[in-house]
């Protein structure tokens, strides 16, 4: 059940990327072209490019968090010789981020809950931002928990158990080409 949680979010965090991306594309460019080859603008088309891009910036962060693949900067691999001691640095950088993303979704929960009560709309469409504020819970709620499996997984191996890995399907294809 776990593994068919964990596969059901990656192949609905990519759909969504994609739809995200491509329509922000063509909204660039659709008002790209409008502008400057008929010199017409479209009215309001860069604030559903924003409210879309809400949803590509935030999905993209929760997808980092997944993939464990957000920006870091690991000075401490050279510094740190141990692989333990390695583990338990990152297991504590890893609960610092967890009780950040609990902050987070704590913050997004009151934001998206008060948007609820006081309605706001975008100026020219009159879309209500809603639409763009909810992006930001369910990413933060995606957050704290690929951040928590991260935690577990961490104090896991300090324990002596293996890393819990995820095979993605394009990773076992590649195998299975490569044998």
């Amino acid at each position: 059940m776990g593994l068919f949680i964990w596969k059901f979010l990656e192949r609905a965090e990519q759909t969504v990327l994609v739809v995200v991306s491509l329509t922000v594309t063509f909204l660039v460019m659709a008002e790209v072209i409008l502008r400057y080859v008929f010199a017409r603008p479209l009215m309001g088309i860069e604030e559903l490019a924003t409210l879309v891009g809400c949803w590509l910036y935030f999905m993209g962060a929760a997808h980092a968090s997944r993939e464990r693949s957000h920006i870091m900067a690991d000075v401490l691999n050279a510094i740190v010789k141990s692989p333990r001691g390695f583990l338990k640095i990152k297991l504590g950088i890893t609960i610092f981020t967890f009780i950040m993303t609990i902050v987070f979704l704590d913050w997004a929960w009151g934001y998206v809950t008060w948007a609820l009560k006081i309605p706001e709309y975008t100026p020219s469409l009159r879309i209500p931002l809603i639409y763009a504020q909810v992006a930001m819970l369910i990413s933060a709620f995606l957050m704290a928990f690929y951040t928590f499996v991260e935690m577990v997984d961490y104090t896991l191996q300090l324990l002596g158990k293996k890393e819990i890995t995820v095979k993605r399907e394009k990773d076992v294809s590649l195998e299975t080409e490569q044998s």
